[in-house]
């Protein structure tokens, strides 16, 4: 059975754009190779990210993360297993001032999390549309 997993964590405050682009680059080889789909968002200081796999590759690659020195402050809201894919690969964006998610964007993502329950799904919501500006 496939599981999800979301959070939020605040960047250590060395890291800067060249580490973060090598983050993205190293996230997304892993997470094909695993079989791992879902979204990791950076704005400003902060990560978010929905991760979904096969439930023991999961909770190993959030071990991994609670214990990696780029992340801080980590606050999990979702923990549960999904019925259905909420999505067919995997997407990692740099948010920016000039790169912002637009409505159609932040639409497209929030598309993918309709299988969330209804409260993880209001709490994903939240955070990507504080991630957006709107």
């Amino acid at each position: 059975m496939r599981h999800a997993i979301s959070y939020v964590s605040t960047a250590n405050p060395n890291l800067n754009k060249k580490d973060v682009a090598n983050l993205f680059k190293e996230v997304n080889e892993f997470n094909k190779n695993h079989d791992i789909t879902g979204v990791l968002l950076f704005a400003e200081t902060n990560f978010f990210q929905l991760i979904e796999g096969e439930k023991k590759e999961i909770m190993s690659l959030y071990s991994r993360i609670k214990n990696d020195s780029r992340h801080n402050n980590i606050i999990k809201f979702v923990d549960r297993p999904v019925e259905i894919p909420a999505f067919d690969g995997y997407i990692s964006r740099f948010v920016t001032d000039t790169t912002k998610l637009n409505s159609s964007n932040l639409k497209s993502y929030l598309h993918h999390i309709d299988v969330l329950d209804p409260n993880a799904r209001k709490a994903v919501e939240r955070v990507l549309q504080s991630i957006a500006g709107e």
